[in-house]
């Protein structure tokens, strides 16, 4: 006898979330007609976020409730692909940096789609559950799954650890439909169920999320200009204004970023450059936490750090904000200018924010690197982005999780100096 006449469906419980994008989201298709990685689209072109990455994205925040996901049978919990608007599509690009003199390395400069900040969709779960569940342990779980959704630590799509993909769930609501026998009305409300409709939705109730992270937020001020060049003005064909500057640092939506992979990268270096003189094996150290890929691609380890993207704000509006520049290059031997080599650039002035950094809990040696990093940044030994050999990417940290910035360069403390020797042996 089939499994439905053995074991029927007495219970569905439906939860839709809206949620938005707080960062670009690299949702990749594998090919790269348009860019170096386009993101995937539908048979019509339009982007979607598929079921299947949904699902695993919540299958490992919440490992608890694996079972809701299908171990040695059918997942009872359905997660549908999710629509994205059309018109949410926008490019940007990347130049891998060397360690030592932060210049491009050769052929390592690439583009890719992403979708935008801002760009809504909504999730959609669906829990099936049958007479020889234990329905009140699947609901139990599915709280947790709901809770995760609400977390804010949701984050889809590829560079998720270098803050894209943040996604931020605005309302999340249920319908539950109690199909026990005899249940006709509830039966014939199913069979008429639209996701769309507004009759008979609630606010979802979900268990605390408690994730296996921690968190440092520092806030930072900036001291001059930063630059960190944003070339999408190429591809929209807006330098045929004769006001579009050649160069201006990067904004998403009209406001002044810094993309996690900048931090992420200027930390990388910044630490390299600081710790390879003292500890032989700070690189192999460096390698296993912030992520790796060798040449042939054998070889690689996931980032153990996740840096958040950071919105430059103004805090004196006298001063702060975008300012156009004309520079032009000196030929060093005549003193006069070199020819062609006259251009404009925006840079951005002034201005505070914040970087939020998560990393394994209880991770001592990471939070220390974490913390030696920040205070290099405060005593001017990390700049961010380019043109730094002008004064640009100088910050100064003012808080670290609300605590005035403490004095780690000197000399690291005793878990991360233990941590770099000890994977310098295990290589």
């Amino acid at each position: 006898m089939r499994e439905d006449k053995e074991n029927p469906i007495v219970k569905r419980i439906a939860v839709k979330s809206l949620c938005r994008f707080t960062s670009p989201a690299l949702i990749g298709s594998g090919f790269g007609e348009n860019t170096d990685r386009d993101i995937l689209r539908d048979s019509s072109g339009r982007p979607f976020l598929p079921g299947s990455t949904i699902a695993g994205v919540l299958r490992s925040l919440c490992p608890q409730a694996k079972e809701l996901f299908g171990e040695d049978r059918i997942s009872p919990l359905w997660v549908f692909d999710a629509d994205l608007p059309g018109d949410s599509v926008t490019e940007f690009d990347g130049v891998a940096l060397d360690h030592d003199n932060k210049v491009a390395l050769e052929q390592k400069k690439y583009d890719y789609e992403a979708i935008s900040t801002g760009a809504a969709f909504t999730l959609r779960l669906l829990l099936i559950i049958r007479k020889n569940d234990n329905a009140a342990d699947f609901e139990d779980k599915f709280l947790q799954v709901i809770g995760a959704i609400k977390s804010g630590q949701l984050a889809f799509g590829a560079k998720t650890r270098r803050g894209f993909g943040r996604v931020d769930c605005i309302t999340t609501l249920k319908k539950e439909f109690d199909l026990a026998p005899g249940n006709v009305d509830i039966l014939n409300e199913w069979l008429d169920f639209d996701w769309n409709g507004t009759d008979g939705w609630q606010e979802a109730k979900a268990s605390e999320y408690t994730g296996d992270t921690d968190t440092i937020i520092a806030k930072l001020i900036l001291e001059g200009s930063i630059m960190i060049r944003d070339t999408r003005n190429i591809y929209e064909g807006l330098r045929e204004a004769e006001k579009t500057p050649d160069y201006k640092h990067i904004s998403i939506g009209g406001k002044p970023v810094i993309l996690g992979t900048s931090w992420a990268g200027a930390f990388r270096s910044g630490l390299h450059r600081l710790l390879k003189q003292r500890y032989e094996n700070a690189d192999v150290y460096l390698d296993e936490v912030f992520g790796f890929v060798s040449e042939d691609e054998k070889d690689k380890s996931v980032s153990k750090i996740v840096f958040g993207m950071s919105q430059l704000k103004i805090a004196n509006k006298k001063e702060d904000g975008y300012r156009n520049i004309t520079r032009v290059k000196i030929d060093r031997f005549t003193g006069g200018a070199a020819a062609g080599a006259l251009f404009n650039e925006k840079p951005w002035y002034g201005g505070e924010t914040a970087l939020e950094i998560r990393y394994p809990k209880d991770d001592e040696a990471i939070e220390e690197l974490i913390l030696l990093g920040l205070e290099a940044i405060n005593f001017g030994m990390l700049q961010i982005g380019g043109e730094t050999s002008v004064g640009r990417g100088f910050f100064k940290v003012t808080a670290v999780n609300g605590e005035a910035p403490g004095t780690h360069l000197g000399k690291p403390k005793q878990s991360l100096i233990a941590a770099i020797e000890k994977e310098g042996e295990s290589k």
